[in-house]
């Protein structure tokens, strides 16, 4: 059989990315005991207290996803004393999930399903397991299912309440038509009722397949709304000086000169960028959001056996910033709000903005 990964994580290594180059850079594992591990636990792992099954795609279209969550658990096991991590490869189908559950009696955790239909699936065949899904469908959430993927929900939440605390009284989103803009266009809408917005005068929506930018930009500024929500760079936005443009943080950071002015809600956390730098020295390439995600997963698996708190409604702080994990949301994460001025994130306070132009407007 294959994709069978039937070692811990440093022995993984010699089948998926260069083993010398890493055990070198990775001073944490000395040989003498990632020998000792393979020949008293591989073999049993129930006979460890607490391990965790890691489902990733080590093989087929999605290796480069696998290989590079797998980095980042491989970072995240350096920092481990009580876990052991095995590795399933979930893109080979000879694999049958059944036989999983025979092979792995008792897991601790699982991570790894990225879609809801898997988590459910594995959530079955481990009832005891924390499934920590890779999805970011809230719909799964459950008593021992939980979806972890990175989802704009918290960001619109942090936006709406910002945009609340600045007063501001009317909307216009332009989202591009399609599935993904269908799922942003849900989440906002649902988010800024609870501030009594409807969609009419105080809130205009737009879907559009294809603008410029001249286009988009004139009929923001006719609009007469005090703020428009876009996530592609359709705007001028030096144009649109009485107008607050928030968009998301992927947007925003993936090209800083665009979106100059933008406001966006993010996680800036010092840990992260020690995360990146320790990545990039190990395996010469950036992480992904999905490897930052799986490293701050295990890292809070770690954290709780070591303390024998619970997994789950408990706050952590990674390179996420502070996050829990709960039954009704998942992942959740505490976001502070920034605007993009001069390509630099500079950090905003509503209500310290509210107090000064009150005062602006006394005077």
């Amino acid at each position: 059989m294959r994709s069978l990964i039937k070692v811990l994580f440093l022995a993984c290594l010699a089948s998926c990315s260069p083993s010398k180059r890493v055990e070198k850079k990775l001073s944490p594992y000395p040989k003498a005991g990632v020998d000792e591990l393979l020949d008293s636990r591989l073999k049993s792992p129930d006979k460890t207290k607490n391990y965790a099954l890691l489902l990733l795609p080590m093989s087929g279209r999605g290796e480069s996803i696998g290989k590079g969550a797998l980095n980042a658990c491989l970072l995240a096991a350096g920092d481990s004393k009580n876990v052991k991590f095995y590795v399933v490869d979930t893109a080979d189908d000879s694999i049958e999930k059944f036989a999983l559950r025979d092979r792995f009696k008792a897991p601790k955790f699982v991570i790894g399903p990225a879609f809801s239909y898997e988590a459910k699936q594995y959530g079955a065949l481990f009832p005891n397991a924390a499934i920590l899904s890779l999805s970011n469908d809230r719909e799964i959430n459950g008593d021992h299912v939980f979806a972890c993927g990175l989802s704009v929900e918290d960001e619109i939440q942090a936006l709406a309440k910002y945009a609340n605390a600045q007063k501001i009284n009317s909307f216009l989103i332009m989202l591009p038509e399609g599935e993904s803009g269908d799922q942003i266009l849900k989440v906002i809408v649902a988010e800024l009722k609870k501030y009594g917005f409807e969609e009419g005068d105080d809130l205009e929506i737009i879907r559009y397949g294809d603008i410029s930018r001249k286009a988009a930009t004139k009929y923001a500024k006719n609009s007469g709304k005090k703020a428009v929500f876009a996530v592609n760079p359709i705007l001028d936005i030096s144009k649109l000086n009485n107008t607050a443009v928030f968009t998301t943080s992927s947007a925003a950071l993936s090209n800083v000169e665009t979106w100059n002015g933008a406001i966006f809600a993010f996680a800036d956390n010092p840990k992260l960028q020690e995360f990146v730098e320790k990545y990039k020295a190990a395996f010469g390439t950036s992480p992904t959001t999905l490897d930052i995600v799986v490293y701050d997963l295990l890292e809070s698996i770690n954290e709780s056996v070591d303390s024998g708190e619970p997994l789950i409604e408990n706050n952590y702080e990674g390179c996420l910033g502070e996050f829990s994990i709960d039954k009704k949301s998942g992942l959740k994460r505490s976001l502070q709000v920034f605007r993009m001025e001069n390509s630099q994130k500079v950090e905003l306070n509503a209500e310290q903005e509210a107090e000064q132009e009150k005062e602006e407007e006394e005077d």
